[in-house]
This record gives C-alpha cells, structure tokens and sequence, in this order.
C-alpha cells in the first residue's frame, strides 16, 4: 500500500537543480555575467566598473572589485554561491577574510529578505543570477565548429537521449512505492506550466498544494480552484507563508500563471477521486490514436473554472514526452506487463518530433553543421541527448571526453 501522507516526503520528489561548480559560476562572471547591468535582491540597482581578479586561493573569489549599488560606488572583495545559504554554512560570518567583501552573488532564489553579514554584522548586497544565463554560456574551452558527420552525430544524441529518458523512467518507478502516480503526474504537469520563467514557482505552488487531503478525497472538488489560487497568492485570502513572486516579463499572455493555474485546478477537479494516471495508461491499449486521446486527457475546460483552457499543442506534447509516456513506462514495469507495450511506448518517445526546436539544440545543430533541412534536428529523442550532454560534459567543461567533441576530434586527425 502507497504511504497516503506527504508532509515529510515531498522535498524528496527529484532533485531539481542541475549541479554546477562554483568555479564554473566563477567563470561565467569574470567572461561576461558582470558586464550586464542587474539588481540586488534589496531592489538597488548594481552596475559593476570591475568584476575583480580571480582569487583561485583561500578567501573571496574575487579582489579588488568596484561596483556602484545604488548611487555609492564600492572597492572590495565579491564572493560567488550557490545558495545564499552558503555563506553562513561556509563560516564566513566569522571569517575576517570576508571583512571587505562587497557583493554577494548567488544563483539559486535566494528566501525572500534573507540578508548575510559580515564578522561584524555589517549586511553584505546579494545579487541573484538566474543559473540558466551560465549554462547559456559556451564554456571557455567550448566545443570547435565542425561539419560532423549527422549519421555519427544523431547515433550519439539518440543513445544519450535515452540515457536521459531512462532516469525520467527509473525516478518514476523507484518512487512509486511512497508516492502514488497521480501525485508524480501533477508534479510534472506543474511544473511543464511554469514554463521557463515560473517553473520555480510552480513546483513551490505544487508543495503547497494538500495532496494528502486530495488524494484522501477530505479537500470538497468545489474547493479546489479556490484553495490552489489562494495558495498562489490569486485568491481572496492572503497566503499563509511569503508570497509567490510570479514572472510576467517575457511571458505570453496565453502562459500567464492565473492561466495554467485555472487549467491545473480544472484537470484536479476532473480526475477527483479517479485514478488518472492507471485510467490512461489503460487507455493506451484502447486507443492507438495518442494525439487524440491525450488531447481529450488535457481538455479540462469548465463553467465553473474561468481562463481554464489547455495548454497549446507544444506545451501538450511536451508534457505527453517528458513526464506521461515515462510514467507509463514506469507503470508497465511495476506490472510486468507485456514488451509489446513498453515497445509503443518506446516507439513513439524515440520517433517524436518537437513542434518547434529547442533553442539549446538550435544552437549546438548550427555549431556543428548540421543542414536546417535536416528533419532529425527536431527529434525530441536527439533533443535529449544535447541536453544529457550538455549536463554531464559541458556544464562540467568535461569537453576532453566529450562524446559529441571525440568527434571533432575524430575529423581533425
């Protein structure tokens, strides 16, 4: 029997951030992260005149920094983290190396009003940078542009695409013995509908959410949209912990959060009290037009529900390939069910196209050569290959055994 209370397992759902040294974010702010105008977590704007020299031995990361916060120009010391947190579990706060620090940068949301100090208790300016402007940088040992040969190049994407799609399958299915599949389904629907600017927020939202009494069926249907906008800080009630920041700046109207929200809790209201997740992988052998059934999965319009309308085609699939079908490969495996399943349902992850190319692969198909025309270049399977080998050996700046550069290698010699 699946344990029915989540209070104490939900920070175990996957982990979520993709590890980066500090020296690699060190990196990234010496080549190009300092040179754009930002703003500091108090709400003063930070305009850097010299990001410092690169301090490889014990103390800050960077010496002899200046930078304006606000209207006052500062000379010091710039120390780079994480998670803000790691100042105070460093030992910094008792360090009189940190003494002249003058900007503290992190790359991880940093607790709303969270402030570190000095030895002497003076509060130091903290700078939050997204950690997707890093991974946006080409490393500065980046990979050569080549003309590679695509039928070597999409072998490669294709066998570490699955190694990718593998550990979706394996997370779902290790996990399935303390979280049911409906929970695990919604965890990755919202957080596809935080899309790139909100999908922090969106899994906050998800923690926040009852499950417990959802599941138990002790939260009223008729309360659901209620409860989750209020949750997000939408509602008439003001939210119990710090509110929500939501993102608008770069988001289309159709992606607001209200929005996705609105359709979340109209899809929770639909499958209430059914078990969604086992009805659809049912539905598989029932059905072998998937867009239309998984169109009729995600239609959760109500009367009820104002704006509760679905997400748009490319969100729909991108949610049928990153979270439904490996659940229900998962699934499979708990029941030990037919190949021939896990054959469908392999078939379609490895044959599906992108409605529209990430930009992530746009980039790396361009720096490589492979033609436009190239049909392959919007394979979601090659997709995830670029970025299983973007987190394991670029991110790491691991290019000497870099699949994709022994390649490159392979035409120069």
């Amino acid at each position: 029997m699946k344990i029915r209370s989540f209070q104490h397992y939900l920070e175990l759902f996957e982990p979520r951030e993709l590890y980066v040294s500090e020296l690699r974010l060190q990196k990234a702010w010496i080549a190009a992260l300092w040179k754009k105008a930002r703003v500091c977590t108090d709400g003063r704007v930070l305009k850097v005149i010299c990001p410092g020299r690169h301090n490889l031995t014990e103390g800050p990361d960077f010496r002899g920094a200046r930078v304006f916060v606000g209207e006052r120009l500062f000379e010091g010391d710039i120390e780079v983290h994480r998670h803000a947190g790691d100042w105070y579990a460093h030992g910094h706060q008792h360090d009189t190396r940190y003494q002249n620090c003058i900007l503290h940068l992190v790359f991880h949301p940093p607790a709303p009003g969270m402030l570190v100090r000095d030895k002497a208790g003076r509060a130091i300016p903290t700078c939050y940078i997204e950690l997707e402007e890093v991974l946006s940088l080409e490393p500065r040992e980046s990979c050569r542009e080549f003309c590679a040969d695509p039928e070597a190049c999409f072998a490669v994407l294709q066998e570490h695409g699955w190694r990718r799609a593998e550990q979706k399958i394996r997370y779902f299915y290790r996990q399935h013995e303390r979280f049911p599949y409906d929970v695990m389904m919604f965890w990755g629907l919202f957080k596809a509908c935080g899309y790139a600017h909100n999908e922090e927020n969106m899994i906050r939202l998800f923690m926040l959410f009852p499950w417990e009494d959802y599941i138990g069926g002790r939260l009223k249907k008729d309360l659901i949209h209620e409860r989750l906008m209020d949750l997000a800080g939408f509602g008439a009630e003001l939210p119990v912990r710090a509110p929500i920041r939501w993102t608008y700046s770069g988001t289309r109207p159709p992606h607001y959060p209200e929005r996705r929200i609105a359709w979340l809790s109209a899809l929770l209201q639909k499958f209430y009290g059914i078990p969604a997740a086992e009805t659809l992988y049912e539905l598989l052998d029932q059905d072998l037009r998937w867009e239309r059934m998984f169109r009729r999965f995600f239609s959760a319009e109500t009367e009820e529900i104002p704006k509760a309308s679905e997400p748009g085609s490319a969100i729909r699939k991108e949610i049928v390939l990153n979270t439904l079908l490996p659940l229900m490969e998962a699934i499979r495996l708990e029941k030990k069910d037919s190949p021939a399943k896990a054959s469908v349902i392999r078939n379609y992850m490895k044959n599906a196209g992108l409605p529209q190319i990430y930009g992530v692969a746009d980039n790396f198909y361009r720096r490589i050569g492979i033609p436009e025309k190239d049909k392959r270049r919007r394979n979601w399977m090659c997709a995830q290959g670029i970025l299983y080998i973007r987190d394991h050996y670029c991110s790491q700046e691991l290019m000497h055994c870099c699949p994709i550069c022994t390649l490159a290698q392979g035409k120069t010699q």
